[in-house]
């Protein structure tokens, strides 16, 4: 088996793709995309129109397009959705893990009610109650993000039962890295490492050469929190179980490194003031009602800001040269807050800050504010002496600069703190104050 390329030309791929469709060749588009792992396949289709999109998508093998159509961007993945009709859906469905197909099926019915009774009418009765199932958890949930599929054995089987198992499972359950023990109520007891599997004697119990020491997940876990799990024991999966114990499905790092890079892109997203898929969105309606409610924040920001001015207008007129250095204050303060804004709200997001860390935070951003502050005036009271040889202005707009820097960060590290107290989403407001 020959392995995918791992660079590849996206440019000429893309090119030869458009030239092949154009001149309606699709059938020797495949020719191109048959090396490629469906990664791959899936940035190359976000970069196609939506027509030739399509007539590419339609023409992979069930397999390949069920693999794709997860490694959409969820804009993309949206517009997808919308052209297939339900029974190309619902065969796409059938070839998917459960917690790939629920999130296909969620998001259908976020476009239509009838058009997801319609997918889940014509999807296999096994996968319909698994995907059901998943469907009754939150979404940023542990039980929102597991999958049904698992390896579980006895803990009173041998050895040689639990191999014959995970042969029999092995097309349903792609990268078994472990046998989850479970005992008569299905209760999880311990793990079962590939390795000791093999190793051992196939007529010992697996009770024998279990590890029951789990590092197991219930299914209401937040998702986020089911990441600091992993990052903190270095898991590559983990059990999910209900609030009884009883063992009902597994999450594996793909799962988390995608809740990592979600939950990274949500608050990025909203500290900037806008959607976490602006990105790839088309609807100029969409993007504009997810921007406008920040910038009118802004904006009276900015014209508190102008009223202030207004008010000192006399002063600035005699000091003209002061109104030169004004975007230079305000640039600075923006600048620091935004810095300590940032660095508190992702603390705040990964766990790595605690609420209670206030004073200890407070203390440290001040003492950096201080040091930088030096910096930034030493520097602007040489500019100010070099444009215009004012030693008295220099000391003056220094010692300001000095003020905004200690501000900025002080208020920067508050700000997220005082939101996560009052139990709303930091990232959400850091932004515009």
């Amino acid at each position: 088996m020959t392995p995918p390329p791992t660079d590849i030309n996206q440019e000429e791929i893309l090119e030869n793709i458009r030239y092949l469709l154009e001149n309606n060749q699709p059938e020797y588009v495949l020719n191109i995309l048959a090396d490629l792992h469906p990664a791959d396949i899936s940035d190359l289709l976000e970069h196609l129109n939506s027509d030739d999109r399509l007539e590419v998508f339609e023409r992979l093998s069930q397999q390949i397009a069920s693999e794709v159509l997860t490694e959409l961007e969820d804009a993309t993945k949206e517009d997808m959705l919308e052209e297939l009709d339900s029974s190309a859906i619902a065969e796409l469905v059938n070839e998917m893990d459960s917690d790939d197909a629920a999130d296909v099926v969620m998001e259908v019915r976020e476009l239509s009610e009838d058009k997801a009774s319609e997918v889940m009418a014509k999807v296999e009765e096994e996968a319909s109650e698994e995907i059901q199932e998943l469907l009754e958890y939150p979404e940023d949930s542990a039980g929102g993000i597991m999958a049904k599929e698992y390896v579980a054995v006895n803990g009173n089987w041998t050895v040689e039962r639990a191999i014959e198992e995970v042969r029999e499972n092995r097309e349903e359950v792609e990268n078994i890295y472990q046998c989850y023990v479970i005992d008569n109520d299905e209760k999880l007891i311990g793990i079962a490492p590939l390795t000791e599997l093999i190793l051992a004697r196939p007529e010992t119990k697996i009770s024998e050469i279990m590890d029951d020491d789990v590092y197991s997940v219930t299914s209401g876990m937040d998702q986020e929190e089911v990441a600091r799990l992993f990052e903190k024991y270095n898991l590559v999966s983990a059990p999910v179980v209900d609030e009884r114990n009883h063992l009902i499905g597994r999450i594996t790092i793909d799962d988390v490194v995608d809740v990592i890079t979600e939950e990274a892109e949500e608050d990025i997203a909203r500290i900037a003031g806008i959607g976490e898929e602006e990105v790839l969105e088309d609807s100029v309606y969409r993007i504009v009602r997810a921007r406008l409610p920040w910038l009118v924040i802004s904006f009276f920001g900015q014209i508190l800001s102008a009223f202030i001015m207004k008010y000192f207008e006399a002063s600035l007129a005699e000091i003209l040269v002061s109104a030169f250095f004004i975007p230079l204050v305000m640039a600075m303060g923006g600048s620091i807050g935004q810095q300590t804004g940032i660095i508190v709200v992702r603390g705040l997001a990964t766990g790595e800050i605690n609420p209670k860390d206030l004073r200890r935070r407070l203390l440290r951003e001040t003492k950096a504010a201080v040091v930088n502050a030096i910096v930034i005036a030493i520097l602007t009271f040489l500019a100010v002496l070099a444009m215009i040889q004012s030693v008295n202005f220099g000391l003056v707009l220094a010692i300001a600069l000095v003020i905004v820097v200690l501000n900025a960060s002080i208020f920067g590290a508050m700000i997220p703190f005082g939101f996560k107290k009052l139990d709303i989403d930091p990232a959400i407001a850091s932004g515009p104050f």
